[in-house]
């Protein structure tokens, strides 16, 4: 039975109530976005006017705050930071982390013993700090080298289609290999002291025998690669030796067959000298791996000697205390309008 044909006006029908249904979903996507955007502005007017009918107590209390804060500032010691940059390995960034939080903790409590003895400083010497920081060196650079390090050790059939913008988005910054970490204090000749406390608290017994068993694969890795460059280094001489008694043996009358078997000689001693260098440059990898995996944490830039003094505005107590003045005001005129919406309301 023959199929039945929809009349080419029907066809129309349906394109037309087609585009038409397109055509009023893109409007009104458009006229949603329109919407957002003038609620957006309309309470962005109301809190101008909000500022400007109560610039005078909030600009008060911004005075106020900054004048107490200043105050304080000038009455507490001055204070001095310094930063350490250390590079961890067997994913020891993690324990880095929590040792960090756990010194800021001592800190905030102001068990300014328990500090001294962990660190192995004076108390008094310990009640001088005033934070411990840490975040990860964050340049591109170490990003990168991090990347590559990353798919070398992984199986291509997980990193198949993985880029580089996928590896930033999943990693941490205890994954990272380079870690930067600031401290501040009201004495500026302390942190070179602080180094040896803070490196000795991430190492554990787990860290030291991951630390043993890949400096012995290494070394293995290194002695199997020399014995191998040896025995390569042996052949070539060998096959030296080989060719200069042969060529001693060759009378003249076969030079052609002497071109060819020195031809085949030349390119097994090409490729003997490939499989050198080759093992040459796995050997000083390795090398440089062994370099960098000889301690759990390197120190790549030891705190200064001398620290600098504090810049940071987020840290003054001008800014602090006219920032919390300001909240203060705020949140309380907010209140005090919203108390008389209500009692209107009823």
């Amino acid at each position: 039975m023959a199929e039945k044909k929809l009349p080419p006006q029907e066809e129309e029908v349906d394109l037309g109530n087609l585009f038409k249904v397109i055509g009023k979903g893109i409007k009104n996507f458009f006229e949603a976005i329109w919407f957002f955007l003038k609620q957006l502005f309309h309470y962005f007017i109301l809190l101008l006017i909000f500022l400007k009918n109560n610039s005078i107590k909030l600009g008060i209390a911004l005075v106020l705050g900054f004048v107490t804060g200043f105050v304080l500032h000038k009455m507490q010691p001055k204070a001095y930071t310094s930063k350490l940059l250390v590079e961890t390995n067997f994913n020891s960034g993690i324990q880095l982390y929590k040792q960090i939080d756990y010194l800021n903790d001592l800190v905030k409590k102001k068990d300014t013993v328990t500090l001294a003895q962990t660190l192995n400083i004076k108390p008094y010497q310990a009640a001088t700090i005033n934070s411990f920081d840490v975040e990860a060196y964050e340049s591109e650079k170490v990003k990168y080298q991090a990347y590559d390090e990353y798919m070398q050790n992984t199986d291509t059939i997980y990193t198949k289609n993985f880029t580089f913008d996928d590896f930033k988005k999943r990693i941490t910054d205890t994954d990272l290999r380079f870690h930067e970490i600031e401290v501040i204090s009201t004495q500026d000749d302390l942190f070179r002291n602080l180094t040896p406390g803070i490196i000795k608290l991430v190492i554990n017994d787990y860290f030291k025998n991951r630390l043993k068993i890949e400096k012995g694969a290494i070394q293995k890795r290194i002695s199997v690669l020399s014995n191998e460059l040896s025995q390569i280094d042996s052949l070539r001489e060998l096959y030296k030796k080989v060719a200069l008694l042969e060529a001693r043996k060759e009378s003249a009358d076969a030079k052609i067959e002497i071109s060819q078997k020195e031809s085949a000689k030349a390119e097994n001693d090409i490729v003997l000298f490939s499989i050198s260098n080759n093992l040459l440059e796995e050997i000083e990898d390795a090398n440089r791996e062994i370099i960098r995996k000889n301690n759990i944490v390197n120190v790549i830039s030891d705190f200064d000697l001398v620290g600098v003094p504090d810049k940071n505005i987020l840290h003054k107590k001008y800014f602090q205390f006219a920032l919390l003045f300001f909240g203060v005001m705020f949140g309380w005129i907010l209140f005090k309008q919203f108390n008389r919406y209500l009692e209107s309301y009823r």
